[in-house]
């Protein structure tokens, strides 16, 4: 497909680039929608919003560049012409956090986590939207080759013409993960109404649960999506590069989201041994925490490059992903005051 929309003298505009406007024009809308029903003014998203925007192009820039120096002559480059290159949407995370704790400095908010949470559902919808712009590039795409007829269009494949001229189809990577971050999207608003004022035992703060909820639920789909990426961001190191042949199959997005996941963990486990003392579910939640992150790297990194068995590899990690998100909702679950009245709120 033609990557060009408009082309006149010294402007070139791309199609990727109107669909990315077009995600962050409706993540914001959608975060303005929500911020003020609890009667907040949208003050606080106006001044994160451009923070936002300004610090995730520059992150999501500089971890693209970690990893994949070879493709920028230098860094000042890499973060001054975006005409080449691409982009790791983890950086966009970082400077949404990054940028609601200056608003909550700036006291435009009462606290950080009341603004992500609702900025959670926004943001989702315009990562979708942004990975949905890969139609019109060549980035996120899956390193699986489609031979069956049946499955050589989309949602599943997309055409992929080699440096040899033979066309063949590839996993539609960027498309999954754009409807998938769409019923992330869909979750995420249910949890903002039903569940962003859910009081926790003993005082705790409630803010913030719906965003660290959906780090959990957007990790998830960046970890498998990541897994099948013929240009997934792969760690190396710079100083110890004798390090570099055992991370070669590391990516940044699955490390990411692996610390995200046991941030919110603990986060939780934290309160519920605090509330209710050690009790047998929390060594019960403990092993399945750590027996799935194992599965899923393993059966995602490991299983996946020596067998090619695809479908089987990615249902065990799918599944051991979902394991550990059910784990730690039911661990989340245990820290909620039990006399929370919903009805209230509606």
């Amino acid at each position: 497909m033609n990557e060009i929309a408009v082309f006149t003298g010294n402007l070139t505009i791309y199609w990727s680039s109107i669909i990315i406007c077009l995600g962050i024009a409706a993540g914001l809308s959608l975060t303005l929608a929500l911020y003020p029903v609890d009667h907040r003014h949208n003050t606080a998203v106006w001044v994160w919003f451009p923070m936002t925007a300004v610090l995730g192009v520059l992150l999501a820039r500089l971890i693209h560049w970690y990893s994949h120096i070879e493709q920028y002559p230098s860094l000042i480059r890499s973060l001054t012409d975006y005409s080449t290159g691409g982009y790791c949407v983890q950086g966009i995370i970082l400077a949404a956090l990054f940028a609601a704790l200056i608003v909550k400095l700036l006291r435009l908010t009462p606290t950080a986590g009341e603004l992500l949470d609702a900025a959670a559902p926004g943001l989702t919808l315009c990562l979708a939207l942004i990975r949905l712009s890969s139609l019109f590039n060549t980035n996120c795409r899956g390193r699986i080759v489609i031979t069956d007829k049946l499955y050589q269009h989309l949602p599943y494949a997309i055409s992929w013409t080699d440096a040899a001229g033979n066309v063949e189809y590839r996993l539609a990577t960027f498309f999954l993960e754009f409807l998938a971050l769409l019923v992330v999207t869909v979750i995420l608003c249910s949890l903002f109404f039903r569940h962003r004022s859910e009081p926790l035992w003993d005082g705790w703060r409630n803010e913030g649960n719906v965003a660290r909820l959906a780090l959990i639920l957007v990790g998830i789909v960046e970890f498998i999506a990541d897994s099948t990426r013929y240009d997934s961001a792969l760690m190396h190191f710079f100083l110890i590069k004798k390090l570099n042949p055992y991370a070669s199959f590391i990516s940044v997005t699955q490390i990411f989201t692996a610390f995200c996941i046991l941030f919110v963990f603990i986060h939780y486990m934290r309160i519920s041994v605090k509330t209710n003392g050690w009790r047998w579910f929390h060594f019960l939640a403990i092993a399945v925490f750590i027996a799935c992150l194992v599965g899923a790297g393993y059966f995602g990194e490991y299983r996946v490059q020596r067998t090619a068995q695809y479908v089987r590899c990615y249902l065990w990690q799918g599944g051991s992903l979902l394991a550990i998100a059910l784990d730690v909702i039911c661990i989340y679950r245990s820290c909620v005051a039990k006399d929370y009245d919903y009805d209230e709120d509606e």
